[in-house]
Protein backbone atom coordinates (compact mmCIF):
# COMPACT_ATOMS: atom_id res chain seq x y z
CA UNK A 1 0.00 0.00 0.00
CA UNK A 2 1.27 2.96 -1.21
CA UNK A 3 1.59 5.78 1.67
CA UNK A 4 2.07 9.99 1.95
CA UNK A 5 3.20 12.02 4.42
CA UNK A 6 1.55 14.76 6.15
CA UNK A 7 3.51 17.36 7.28
CA UNK A 8 1.60 19.31 10.27
CA UNK A 9 2.87 22.94 11.96
CA UNK A 10 1.29 22.96 15.50
CA UNK A 11 1.57 25.31 18.08
CA UNK A 12 3.64 24.16 21.56
CA UNK A 13 -0.05 24.77 23.14
CA UNK A 14 -1.48 21.96 21.30
CA UNK A 15 1.82 20.00 21.26
CA UNK A 16 1.62 19.77 25.19
CA UNK A 17 -2.31 18.65 24.78
CA UNK A 18 -0.48 15.89 22.76
CA UNK A 19 1.49 15.11 24.87
CA UNK A 20 -0.42 15.05 27.60
CA UNK A 21 -2.60 12.63 25.65
CA UNK A 22 0.16 10.98 25.06
CA UNK A 23 0.89 9.58 28.63
CA UNK A 24 -3.27 9.63 29.60
CA UNK A 25 -2.83 6.50 27.14
CA UNK A 26 -0.33 4.87 28.15
CA UNK A 27 -1.69 4.09 31.26
CA UNK A 28 -4.48 1.92 29.08
CA UNK A 29 -2.06 1.00 25.89
CA UNK A 30 1.04 -0.19 28.04
CA UNK A 31 3.53 2.03 26.13
CA UNK A 32 3.57 5.47 24.95
CA UNK A 33 1.52 6.02 21.64
CA UNK A 34 3.89 8.63 19.33
CA UNK A 35 2.09 11.92 18.25
CA UNK A 36 1.24 10.50 14.52
CA UNK A 37 -0.75 7.62 16.67
CA UNK A 38 -2.52 10.16 18.78
CA UNK A 39 -3.21 12.39 15.62
CA UNK A 40 -4.22 8.96 13.58
CA UNK A 41 -6.70 7.88 16.44
CA UNK A 42 -8.28 11.51 16.88
CA UNK A 43 -8.53 11.34 12.67
CA UNK A 44 -10.25 8.40 13.08
CA UNK A 45 -12.43 9.28 15.85
CA UNK A 46 -13.27 12.27 13.87
CA UNK A 47 -14.05 10.63 10.44
CA UNK A 48 -15.84 8.52 12.17
CA UNK A 49 -14.07 5.72 10.29
CA UNK A 50 -12.07 2.71 11.47
CA UNK A 51 -7.95 3.43 10.51
CA UNK A 52 -6.36 0.34 13.29
CA UNK A 53 -5.52 -1.97 9.83
CA UNK A 54 -4.76 0.50 7.59
CA UNK A 55 -2.97 2.86 9.66
CA UNK A 56 -0.96 1.70 11.64
CA UNK A 57 2.48 3.09 12.25
CA UNK A 58 4.82 0.45 10.47
CA UNK A 59 8.13 1.81 11.67
CA UNK A 60 8.01 -0.34 14.53
CA UNK A 61 9.04 -4.15 14.42
CA UNK A 62 6.42 -6.66 14.94
CA UNK A 63 6.97 -8.92 18.71
CA UNK A 64 7.06 -12.19 18.38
Amino acid sequence: MERSQLNLRISEELGRLIDAKRIELSQKMGTIPSRSDVLRMALAQFLKVDLSETEQDRRRTAKS
